[in-house]
């Protein structure tokens, strides 16, 4: 878990990006390539995406860690808006920057263009700059207006918050796996003894959701505003009358368990969100996984859940006042 520490300076400077970031939509979409624990929003968009995918694009992959980890230096400051600005800001990134954050992760050895990377060498540059470019233009662009309209409709609810709550309603609501406790903000994933403290110290904080994760991100660099990635709100959200119609097929809190794993979700999160202990959860989750509405994958001890696209249609009719039988999608 991240553990974020506010000062009071920090409070009036929380800020979104007014638009999509060229770097962070790179990074975040390569890593949700390969990532086993996505939404269904996440998931419809891999199938499209991933043939897309070119051998070009290899230099950008490889800074992207199994576990979904990649470097600070791959998502630089840039003052302007736009790719080419964004592109060149990366590959003018110093020798010892690159080195610093790569080094301890790598094996003693390593191929061709990794060993140019690190010695700063303008091909390995190039190279990296052209898979982002190509990765853009390629994979990205044709489903970049729905990933846009998504987080355009993630910053109208924050504004509405603000507005109606101010930042305390903000940072209560971000996400389930989020928790806002003045002055600490925390956010809980799959393994919650790991905990990372960021103190903010007057910089601020910049709150960035995505449509590919599934749990919170956080970069914080020196002499740096920190990020934090948290995932977009779910759209098809229902309304009271929705959400009875769809307890009255499965019963209130397993219909909450089934709504609550639009994100996936280890059953210490799923019974964090809907408030249930873990031996509860766990028998909701048996019964649903029987019924084929989730899947359960065991890796190392701990169980993640997700839906499966049977519930995700069964979700998304009961959103549209359909309860009880499974939209077309």
């Amino acid at each position: 878990m991240f553990r974020v520490h506010f000062t009071a300076a920090d409070l009036g400077r929380v800020t979104f990006p007014t638009e999509p970031h060229p770097l962070w939509e790179a990074a975040l979409a390569a890593r949700a390539l390969g990532d086993r624990s996505i939404s269904p929003v996440a998931r419809r968009w891999r199938r499209t995406a991933a043939p897309l995918v070119r051998g070009s694009m290899r230099p950008l992959f490889k800074l992207i860690s199994p576990g979904g980890m990649f470097p600070d230096f791959l998502i630089p400051e840039v003052a302007g808006p736009g790719l080419e600005p964004a592109v060149e800001a990366l590959m003018e990134t110093p020798a010892s920057v690159i080195r610093d954050e790569l080094e301890p992760w790598l094996p003693p050895e390593i191929d061709r263009y990794m060993r140019g990377l690190l010695d700063g060498r303008a091909g390995s540059r190039r190279a990296l700059g052209g898979a982002v470019r190509d990765f853009h233009q390629e994979v990205l662009a044709p489903s970049s207006g729905e990933l846009q309209r998504r987080y355009g409709a993630d910053l109208g609810i924050r504004s509405r918050a603000v507005l109606h709550g101010g930042i305390d309603a903000l940072l209560s609501s971000l996400h389930p796996d989020v928790e806002w406790a003045t002055p600490v903000l925390t956010t809980y994933g799959p393994v919650d003894d790991w905990i990372a403290d960021i103190h903010l110290n007057g910089r601020g904080l910049e709150l960035y959701p995505s449509s590919l994760v599934s749990n919170c991100l956080a970069m914080d660099t020196p002499d740096r505003r920190p990020v934090l990635v948290y995932p977009c709100a779910d759209l098809t959200d229902p309304d009271d009358a929705a959400t009875d119609a769809l307890a009255d097929l499965l019963g209130r809190t397993r219909a909450a368990v089934l709504r609550s794993l639009t994100h996936p979700a280890t059953t210490t999160q799923l019974a964090r969100r809907v408030g249930i202990s873990l031996a509860s959860t766990s028998d909701h989750t048996r019964v649903l996984r029987a019924a084929a509405l989730i899947t359960t994958q065991r890796t190392q001890g701990t169980a993640l859940h997700a839906l499966t696209p049977t519930a995700h249609n069964l979700l998304t009719g009961a959103s549209k006042g359909i309860p009880g039988q499974i939209a077309n999608s």
